[in-house]
């Protein structure tokens, strides 16, 4: 399993998003999603042999939630600080 941390754009009204999210939730692969709201973001665990990222943010811009880019890891570790800061 692999987690994908999609940071939804500002502006985004929370009950969309969540609407969104549980509309992922419903693809093959995806295992659970989870909405954030500050900042604002849905994080999805998904089996990577069957969707991938693409897929997801895909899916989140035919349901009108765009989702920006992931701040690109710092300081040498992986961490994003999508899941554990803020």
């Amino acid at each position: 399993m692999k987690m994908e941390v999609l940071n939804i754009a500002p502006g985004v009204n929370p009950q969309e998003a969540e609407q969104a999210g549980t509309a992922l939730k419903a693809m093959a692969g995806v295992q659970d999603v989870l909405y954030l709201d500050f900042p604002a973001r849905l994080q999805a665990q998904i089996d990577a042999s069957l969707v991938s990222r693409d897929d997801l943010v895909a899916a989140l811009a035919q349901a009108g939630i765009p989702v920006t880019d992931a701040p690109a890891p710092t300081g040498g570790s992986s961490c994003c600080g999508g899941c554990c800061s803020g």
